[in-house]
């Protein structure tokens, strides 16, 4: 599966995950906070995971429905079957989508490191009444408290701390020992991974931004668990919040700051911590969701179709066409035989622009090209042509005005043919006469006829080709192949006219 398969592959899939988790969010309204942020940690994670998903596990197979759309391409013909393919347009999706994941992805970074600047110059707070294990630093440059680091955590604090109660630095840094318990900034991360991956997702974003809200909502619960009563907590936030997002988990962040107040006042919110039993169960239900949406395959999703009919220029059908089908968005090379009723099928190949050549012996290649869509079945009847022959005759001087005239003729060559095609043959050939005058003057050159056998075995309006040529000898090969006669090629036992070519060259002894 190519780069745009793949996405566009991701991008429908990822569309049933984040729809199944907003209605398991809507589901779970009455459940707490931090079961709601479990859930889209645990949904953004899917994301992530649903690449590596895609065509793992059984197939399922979805009915292609009466998406079907049948297309007839008469294909150009081309007596060079090995002429260079012109070179396919580069397909712009994987880079725009590049692009994209480097611009998000240097959005993120950038906030880090303006995080990481933040706290430079901070100084390691020592006071008793902090908890030990967890360093605490004090930063002038910090607007709010936050946590910082994934591995190492540390807990900031602004300057103004300095002049706050025991009982607001407490409670302020309780609030970012449980972001630290509970391993928020590895969620923040894996959220802002899967907006990275899904940048052109609405839902991606829309998930990311409900994992963040339920996230302070589940750590303010768990503050007032312990203690803290629900109106001096908020009070807290109130003089802690000035109108400052920053690129970590804070205290004051004032997204949705009206709505943390108000749960916090909400005395019959439920604000149960997130047990292990709840926890196994929304990751069971994860896996019963992705799983089944990542292996689905379905011939009308990521597959489509190409069929048709090989025929001669009678109508009649042609087996045993050897049909090449090039992909020239991808990488992939089909390749089908017609059957007896000059039928061939790809019954399922990866969508994009298709060159297909068609071989049989006794006929032109014949090239076409096609689109293959997801879910579609396209159509591609093929109109053969018979290929042409090429006849070689080579006529020997002496270069002396009196010597006699010798002409020796070549075995003709021909494209081999088979099936219903009886080639044509030459029965009566009239030797070329090499001029007299030309061979005192030593002069040689071959001579390049091309004309059409007809149904009765005559040259029909045979004409030199190529022009650098001397004119008698031009006229001396026209004289002779005019008299020419063939045994006409037939097609089903029926005289056809055939393009052919004559070669004929007018050589001195040496």
């Amino acid at each position: 599966m190519n780069v745009s398969d793949l996405l566009a592959q991701a991008a429908w899939r990822s569309t049933l995950v984040l729809a199944a988790g907003f209605a398991a969010a809507w589901w779970m309204a009455r459940a707490s906070a931090a079961v709601r942020h479990y859930l889209w940690v645990t949904v953004l994670t899917a994301l992530l995971v649903l690449p590596a998903a895609i065509g793992m596990g059984p197939k399922w197979q979805l009915p292609p429905g009466a998406q079907v759309t049948v297309l007839t391409v008469r294909p150009h013909t081309s007596a060079a079957a090995n002429a260079p393919a012109s070179a396919p347009l580069p397909n712009p999706i994987p880079w725009i989508y590049a692009a994209g994941v480097l611009a998000v992805a240097f959005r993120f970074v950038a906030g880090a490191i303006r995080t990481r600047r933040m706290l430079s110059g901070s100084r390691t707070v020592e006071r008793a009444d902090l908890p030990g294990g967890i360093r605490v630093i004090e930063s002038d440059r910090a607007p709010v408290p936050m946590v910082w680091g994934i591995a190492r955590p540390v807990i900031v604090l602004p300057a103004a701390s300095r002049a706050w109660s025991a009982d607001r630095l407490r409670t302020v840094v309780l609030h970012e020992l449980i972001h630290i318990e509970r391993r928020d900034l590895l969620a923040q991360a894996i959220g802002q991974a899967a907006c990275c991956l899904y940048w052109f997702h609405p839902l991606a974003w829309m998930a990311a931004r409900e994992m963040k809200k339920e996230r302070e909502r589940a750590c303010d619960d768990a503050v007032l668990s312990r203690g803290v009563a629900a109106a001096e907590y908020a009070g807290h936030l109130v003089d802690l919040v000035r109108g400052l997002t920053v690129g970590a988990p804070a205290m004051a962040e004032a997204n949705d700051f009206e709505g943390r107040v108000r749960a916090l006042l909400d005395r019959g919110r439920n604000r149960s911590p997130l047990t292990r039993r709840v926890a196994m169960t929304v990751a069971a239900l994860a896996c019963a969701v992705i799983l089944p949406v990542g292996s689905l395959t379905s011939y009308a999703q990521d597959r489509g179709a190409l069929a048709g009919i090989v025929m001669d220029p009678s109508g009649s059908r042609v087996p045993g066409t050897v049909v090449t089908a090039k992909n020239l968005d991808g990488t992939n090379q089909e390749t089908a035989t017609a059957d007896d009723a000059g039928e061939y099928g790809f019954r399922a190949i990866p969508p994009g622009r298709y060159e297909l050549q068609f071989k049989s012996s006794g006929f032109k290649t014949a090239k076409a090209e096609a689109v293959v869509t997801s879910g579609t079945a396209g159509r591609v009847d093929a109109y053969l042509e018979i290929g042409e022959t090429l006849e070689t005759v080579t006529v020997v001087g002496n270069g002396k005005p009196a010597a006699a005239l010798a002409a020796r003729p070549a075995a003709p060559r021909r494209i081999p043919v088979g099936g219903n095609v009886q080639p044509m043959r030459l029965i009566a050939q009239q030797k070329p006469v090499y001029p007299p005058e030309l061979q005192q003057q030593g002069v040689t050159g071959k001579v390049m006829i091309r004309g059409i056998v007809g149904k009765d075995g005559s040259v029909l309006n045979p004409h030199v080709v190529n022009t650098e040529v001397h004119p008698a000898l031009a006229q001396a090969a026209l004289d002779a192949v005019r008299q020419w006669r063939y045994e006409p090629t037939r097609l089903n036992g029926e005289a056809v006219e055939t393009l052919t070519s004559i070669e004929i060259n007018f050589e001195l002894e040496k």
